[in-house]
């Protein structure tokens, strides 16, 4: 049937364009109901420095025509070479009376319509269209207000180019701002070369900023919490601390994201029984969204309740199978349960969906290391390291680890090898007591070294 169906397709070559026509149209509908996919390429394309050409494009066509322009854009990056793929099977199906290339084309189109109508569905389905749950208008509006000069951790660098074009022009250069957040002496030197007036901290992991929040002195003050990060001002607070208000938000769904988003936040303060109350009204008030249940499943695993985050990341993956978020929390939550077998499978299906996402190849290779598959656990590593070298992050933990899983497969020459490159790095007095002691017993114990053949 297949074959007869191709054949008559290719004949008439109006009909190979309006195919393929149709075909990547179908294939990029799901670009107008992902709003969230258009604000992250939108704010990366305004980044200087910026070397996609795809952000620059989305970007670009942002700044002419808002939000729908920025759709129009993705659309357009996956429509044009979908129809003109398309359209070069079937004319040329046609030119050679090729009855396999004619069969080609008519398969493809089928199953594109059918992907992209089904990706559609679940882009729609999932779609947030309010700002408000997508980045921190908020906090920017009100740091604009303060005045003076602003300092933003990483993760609010990109939403400052897209919500405060004036203030971005003011802020560190990325690399400036990437050690200042690294590195609490570089921040107070920039901060009593030109102080700041206000500090935004967004993003899940604003952990990681406790120690430069904890280190500033009483003339700082906690100004606005909402459900993206925290405002802090300088001066005497004028008013209490803001929160954002859920009940600003119609209908239940997108207030139920707001206090899952708000209950991360109130637990990256220490504010835990105040984010378990909040995130437990979420899912009352909408129980059936990823979204919602994905943020609880994050909290459950800050605070160590694994049952409850594999319970959590389980539910939104039955809403969201393709989750890449459900699933590392739900192999997490099986590691740190002592399911080893099931969180391996889990890590497994994580590394086909993202195989260079470094969160990811951490997590791969502490399992592998539970389930004392060493190959698997080296191989993470090296992809690691490779990753990170290029990015040109701190690779010292990493040949630390190395070295201790080439340790344990009994390649003595590479464990001292990524011992003595881990040595040259950064690490604690502690770590480096370890690996000496790590490198002397190698040497005492070995013979003539092994090579890995793996």
């Amino acid at each position: 049937m297949a074959t007869d169906e191709s054949t008559t397709f290719v004949k008439n070559p109006f009909l190979i364009i309006a195919t393929s026509v149709l075909t990547s149209g179908a294939m990029a509908s799901s670009c107008f109901f992902s709003r969230a996919e258009s604000v992250a390429h939108t704010s990366n394309g305004l980044l200087p420095g910026n070397d996609s050409l795809i952000n620059d494009l989305i970007a670009a066509s942002y700044r002419l025509a808002g939000w729908p322009g920025a759709d129009w854009a993705r659309a357009f990056v996956v429509f044009f070479p979908c129809c003109l793929f398309l359209v070069l099977i079937g004319f040329s199906a046609r030119g050679l009376s090729s009855r396999l290339l004619g069969t080609l084309f008519f398969i493809t189109s089928v199953a594109a319509v059918a992907w992209g109508t089904s990706d559609a569905m679940r882009a729609r389905k999932n779609d947030i269209r309010d700002l408000r749950l997508l980045v921190p208008v908020e906090l920017f509006e009100a740091a604009v207000q303060s005045g003076g000069r602003v300092f933003v951790n990483l993760p609010s660098y990109a939403h400052a180019a897209l919500l405060a074009p004036s203030l971005f022009a003011r802020l560190p250069s990325p690399e400036l701002n990437r050690k200042m957040c690294a590195t609490l002496p570089i921040w107070r030197e920039e901060d009593r070369r030109e102080p700041f007036s206000a500090l935004i901290f967004t993003g899940n992991r604003i952990t990681e900023i406790r120690p430069l929040v904890e280190s500033l002195s009483s003339n700082w003050y906690l100004a606005r919490t909402d459900n993206h990060g925290l405002l802090y001002l300088r001066g005497n607070p004028a008013t209490k601390e803001l929160a954002g208000d859920p009940n600003s938000f119609s209908d239940p769904r997108s207030k139920a994201i707001f206090l899952s988003q708000s209950a991360l936040v109130l637990n990256a303060i220490n504010r835990q029984a105040e984010a378990r109350q909040m995130m437990q009204k979420s899912i009352e008030v909408f129980p059936a969204d990823s979204n919602v249940l994905v943020n609880s499943a994050m909290l459950a695993a800050s605070q160590k309740r694994w049952p409850q985050t594999q319970k959590n990341a389980e539910s939104a993956l039955h809403l969201t199978p393709d989750s890449v978020q459900a699933r590392y929390l739900l192999a997490l939550a099986l590691l740190e349960s002592n399911f080893i077998s099931q969180a391996a499978t889990e890590s497994a299906r994580l590394i086909r969906q993202n195989p260079l996402d470094p969160q990811i190849l951490q997590l791969q290779a502490r399992i592998s290391e539970a389930n004392n598959d060493f190959t698997a656990e080296i191989d993470a590593l090296e992809r690691l390291l490779a990753l990170e070298t290029k990015a040109n992050q701190a690779t010292s933990p990493i040949h630390l680890y190395l070295g201790q899983a080439w340790a344990r497969k009994g390649f003595a020459s590479q464990a001292l090898a990524n011992y003595e490159s881990a040595l040259q790095g950064s690490l604690s007095p502690l770590q480096k007591s370890e690996i000496q002691s790590a490198i002397q017993n190698i040497q005492q114990k070995s013979g003539p070294t092994q090579t890995a053949d793996h």
